[in-house]
């Protein structure tokens, strides 16, 4: 028993210190990334080249936090490898967010290291075709959503970096998984638009970017849910 509890204050302590390096991390990073990066139909955002894209304060503050919570949590509940895996796949989901949240632009080299990001799962797969079946499955979800928009509202409903991230995320998830990141995104975006509908009076048809809600869905379903909804089949 003695033992548990070294073992999970040393635990405690790493998810603390990780914390504090990928807060600050995340915001270094975008701040760092080559503008290259951000070229979309072969222009690049009007600010890119500005010293801070994102502030310190408070995000260095606020993503420490995010961080903390889900290290925390986890290393109380999964294995270090596992907690591990999930904290880089979500310290890039989030690089993804603030991109598409600021430049609506998602870098295409993101979505490769969320692709390779899945060797941190290495075996946790249920199967070893997990990761392929997965990325199919997200990559189909997307460009049915993007058919669907044509035919209903004939117009893009999803754009090719989101049908990228459903591919690659599909790869750390699984098929299964891809699936219900995918209902609690759009369920975050649903009452986060509601809430914003009923306070704020902004426009349900405004257009949002759907990375800081596939981020906020993607740790819901990584951190908490993840073996809670392996038994809820979709």
């Amino acid at each position: 028993m003695k033992e548990y509890y070294i073992l999970l204050t040393v635990r405690f302590v790493a998810a603390v210190a990780l914390a504090v390096i990928l807060g600050s991390g995340s915001v270094v990073a975008f701040n760092h990334m080559p503008a290259a990066w951000f070229r979309d139909d072969g222009k690049l955002p009007e600010d890119i080249d500005q010293r801070q894209r994102i502030t310190s304060s408070p995000w260095k503050f606020v993503f420490t936090g995010v961080f903390g919570v889900c290290g925390l949590y986890m290393a109380v509940r999964d294995t270090l490898q596992y907690e591990l895996a999930v904290i880089f796949v979500l310290f890039i989901v989030l690089e993804m967010a603030i991109s598409d949240w600021k430049y609506m632009v998602v870098p295409d080299q993101l979505s490769f290291l969320l692709a390779v990001s899945a060797v941190g799962f290495t075996g946790m797969n249920k199967q070893w075709w997990d990761p392929l079946a997965g990325a199919a499955a997200g990559g189909a979800l997307g460009l049915g959503i993007l058919l669907l928009g044509h035919l209903v509202y004939k117009k893009d409903a999803i754009g090719g970096a989101d049908i990228k991230f459903l591919g690659a995320m599909g790869m750390v998830t699984g098929p299964q998984g891809i699936l219900w990141v995918f209902v609690l995104t759009t369920l975050v975006t649903a009452v986060h638009g509601l809430w914003l509908v009923a306070f704020r009076k902004v426009s349900l048809k405004e257009h949002k970017p759907m990375m800081p809600y596939a981020f906020v869905g993607s740790a819901i379903y990584l951190v908490i849910l993840w073996d809670i909804l392996e038994e809820f089949p979709i």
